[in-house]
């Protein structure tokens, strides 16, 4: 992964006085209350649907909208300035998710060791492949909505104000938290989903691309949720046809109830990742230093 000129920018010179930190705390404040303003507004407009789809895609339009707004009203800011840049975008994308997919690879085997085992289900191929591409399109929009949240404009402030370090830490928190009521949720499901959390905001940071990390969020989910045949996050999100989890093994390995994420094995894969984003990171900046003149 190549970083990009749009990732956040270093903390300002300036930014030592009160004045300055309550101004942040406002601009955040202010997102995190409009986003919920519109988000209750954009649910009800939908009716009393249960709906992933519908859900996911209010959630989005909410936080995209709240982006905009916020950025208008931050001398009137780009996009680009939390991540959401027109150029290179459906690479960023692509190449985010199957990154995503690929990390599910070492959870699975691991798993299969600690006694994950499939078995045969109903269904055709052409169910498989439909069913497929209706559940990355039923999961684009709550893993987008999600990376706006977390770690497009808040991320994009805190970085700005208190640097990386802090942006990536309150921004992990914050991820936390929004996983924090899931069903079947156990200590090692948070500490799994505060290192994605991490790993996200890696990748954003590195990349300076929003649409890198929803890649990467979207590949993740449909791997273990679609390809898997496993929960999300304590939900059954589909019934994938052909293949059926016949016996969860051993729960602190594979993580039960929970899914992926709330096993050793995912433990394992995700700090593997967060090992090899930033080993790449540091191996592309010292290509760019030895091309200089």
């Amino acid at each position: 992964m190549t970083a990009t000129p749009s990732a956040p920018s270093p903390p300002r010179r300036s930014s030592g006085t009160l004045r300055e930190i309550l101004a942040a705390l406002l601009r955040l404040g202010g997102f995190t209350v409009l986003f919920i303003a519109l988000f209750v507004g954009f649910s009800l407009g939908a009716g009393s649907s249960e709906s992933l789809l519908v859900y996911g895609v209010a959630m989005c339009l909410a936080a995209l909208a709240a982006t905009l707004v916020l950025l208008r009203l931050d001398g009137r800011r780009p996009l680009a300035d939390v991540g959401l840049h027109r150029a290179g975008a459906p690479a960023h994308l692509s190449r985010g998710f199957a990154f995503g997919v690929l990390i599910v690879v070492p959870v699975v085997a691991l798993s299969l060791a600690g006694g994950l085992r499939y078995g045969p289900d109903g269904g055709t191929a052409i169910e498989y492949l439909g069913t497929g591409a209706w559940t990355v399109l039923v999961l684009l929009f709550p893993a987008a909505a999600e990376e706006i949240l977390c770690r497009g404009y808040p991320l994009a402030v805190l970085a700005e104000r208190w640097g990386n370090a802090v942006a990536l830490l309150l921004t992990t928190v914050a991820f936390s938290v929004l996983h924090g009521a899931n069903p079947e949720v156990t200590p090692l499901a948070l500490l799994n989903i505060a290192l994605a959390g991490l790993l996200l905001g890696v990748v954003r940071i590195v990349t300076g691309s929003l649409w890198a990390a929803t890649g990467v969020h979207l590949g993740w989910n449909l791997a273990t949720g679609f390809l898997a045949d496993l929960p999300v996050s304590g939900m059954t999100l589909v019934d994938a046809p052909l293949i059926e989890v016949t016996e969860t093994g051993r729960d602190f390995i594979t993580g039960g109830a929970f899914g992926a994420e709330g096993g050793l094995a995912s433990t394992v894969a995700i700090a593997l990742a967060i090992v090899y984003v930033v080993r790449s990171a540091r191996r592309d900046r010292a290509d760019t230093l030895g091309e200089a003149p």
